[in-house]
């Protein structure tokens, strides 16, 4: 299940993405983990992801666009 953030919703929002693409970027893109963090990324065309898991569910943090601003 993938669960989001209120920052996460409002920088969607913002930035006009919506959920489906979201949890497009985090099962097809690129991957990878924060060294000493819980966190992952995922990227894809110019979305990135930031992201916890916990068992089944994944939290999404925040969205943005790659190589934009945080």
């Amino acid at each position: 299940m993938f669960i989001y953030t209120q920052h996460a919703l409002e920088k969607m929002d913002g930035l006009g993405i919506d959920k489906n693409e979201i949890e497009r970027v985090i099962k097809e893109g690129m991957k990878w983990k924060e060294k000493l963090s819980e966190k992952w990324h995922a990227q894809m065309t110019e979305i990135e992801v930031v992201f916890m898991k916990r068992d089944k569910d994944i939290f999404i943090i925040t969205a943005y666009l790659a190589g934009g601003s945080k």
